[in-house]
């Protein structure tokens, strides 16, 4: 009776255990400027960096600039790098994202209308980069903000490099 009853514990314990952890990022969807849905689980087996940002992002420019840098630094790795709008198409249209987009041909431009992924990644602000290791799990926390003067593009690439080791 004691050994059924320690099994049970053990068994809730697992799975409260389980749940504290947070949802697999594989749960996000977005939706590309054809309109297609791309579900983050595509993309398993590849180190993801996902960039949000907005209209009213005033480093929207300069982050995809620097998401283009380094897409050119990464080429050839198994590594997916992607511009995410929050807007929905009323606020910016498909078209003016193909145009934001047309300076940085190898980044893959997406959008989470909803801001469900943003969310579910706790951005706070535009912009907010996320990474994401081969099994589609965050890699440390989101960063927000971007600082032109920093080195983005470094930081970026060292952890690319460190989730390609595992």
């Amino acid at each position: 009776m004691k050994r059924r009853f320690m099994r049970i514990i053990v068994g809730l314990a697992m799975i409260a255990a389980i749940s504290a952890f947070p949802i697999n990022a594989q749960d996000s969807s977005f939706s590309t400027l054809d309109g297609q849905n791309v579900p983050l689980s595509s993309f398993r087996g590849t180190v993801v960096v996902l960039l949000f940002s907005g209209v009213r992002d005033p480093q929207r420019r300069d982050g995809l600039k620097a998401l283009q840098e380094l897409s050119e630094r990464e080429k050839g790795q198994n590594v997916k790098i992607c511009w995410v709008s929050i807007n929905n198409e009323a606020e910016m249209s498909n078209d003016q994202l193909r145009n934001i987009g047309s300076s940085a041909a190898s980044v893959t431009i997406l959008r989470d209308a909803n801001q469900a992924a943003f969310k579910r990644f706790k951005g706070s602000q535009l912009p907010t980069v996320v990474v994401l290791d081969k099994q589609g799990n965050p890699f440390g926390q989101p960063r927000g903000g971007f600082n032109p003067n920093s080195d983005f593009i470094n930081d970026l690439a060292s952890m690319i490099d460190a989730l390609q080791r595992r």
